[in-house]
C-alpha cells in the first residue's frame, strides 16, 4: 500500500524551468533540464497543488503537464493532463464509488503506457495485464486486445481497475523520467513561511 503523489512537466529544454518552477514552490534536486521533468508532491497539500503546478507551468512553458494522485490501499487515482495550461483530460478512478468516475477530454498518447502493460501482453508472456480484471470473457479478451492495439482505453475503462503505482512507473519511464528519483519536490509552505511571504 502506497500514496504518491506527483506531476511530470515537459520542460522544453529552457533554462529558465527550475526559475520558473520556484515560483510555484517547488525546490529543485537538481540543475539539468531534461525533456520530462518528475516533481513529487508533500502529501499534505500535494494533490491539490500538483494540478495546480502542472497546469501554471504547462501554460508557462506552452507544454505538456501531467499531475497525479494514487493512493493504493483504496486504489483511489486522479490524473489531471494540461497541454499550454489548458486542461486536456481529467481520469478520476475510485474502487470503492464504482470505478471510473470522471472521464474527462480526449485520450493522450500518454494513456498507452498507463493502461497497457506492454511487457504482460507480449506473446511470449504468461503475465496477466496488471490492470485487467482477473475474470472476463473471450468477447473482453478481443476487445482489450484491440484497445491494446490502439493505445486507446476508452472502449475498456470497465476492464480497467489500477491497483498499484506501477502503472505511474510505466508512464514515467515511458516519458523518459526515472520514478524513483524526482528532480524536484514541493511540500506545503508551514503558516510562519506564508506570513512571512506577505
Amino acid at each position: 500500500m502506497s500514496t504518491w503523489v506527483g506531476a511530470l512537466l515537459e520542460t522544453q529544454g529552457r533554462s529558465d524551468f527550475w526559475d520558473l518552477a520556484r515560483k510555484q514552490g517547488v525546490e529543485p534536486l537538481a540543475t539539468d533540464v531534461p525533456a520530462w521533468v518528475l516533481i513529487d508532491f508533500a502529501l499534505r497539500g500535494g494533490p491539490e497543488a500538483a494540478v495546480q503546478i502542472a497546469q501554471a507551468l504547462s501554460g508557462a512553458l506552452s507544454a505538456s503537464g501531467l499531475a497525479f494522485a494514487a493512493q493504493t490501499n483504496a486504489d483511489v487515482y486522479e490524473l489531471h493532463a494540461f497541454e499550454r495550461g489548458v486542461r486536456a483530460r481529467r481520469l478520476v478512478y475510485s474502487r470503492d464509488e464504482g470505478g471510473w468516475l470522471h472521464v474527462e477530454g480526449a485520450v493522450q498518447p500518454w494513456e498507452r503506457a498507463f493502461f497497457f502493460d506492454e511487457a504482460s501482453t507480449s506473446p511470449d508472456s504468461d503475465t496477466w495485464p496488471d490492470m485487467l480484471l482477473d475474470e472476463i470473457s473471450a468477447e473482453d479478451v478481443t476487445r482489450f486486445e484491440a484497445a491494446r492495439r490502439a493505445g486507446d482505453p476508452s472502449a475498456v475503462l470497465d476492464l480497467l481497475h489500477p491497483s498499484s503505482t506501477w502503472p505511474l512507473w510505466r508512464l514515467c519511464e515511458a516519458l523518459g523520467v526515472a520514478p524513483d528519483a524526482p528532480r524536484g519536490r514541493w511540500r506545503k509552505p508551514s503558516l510562519w513561511a506564508r506570513l512571512r511571504g506577505r
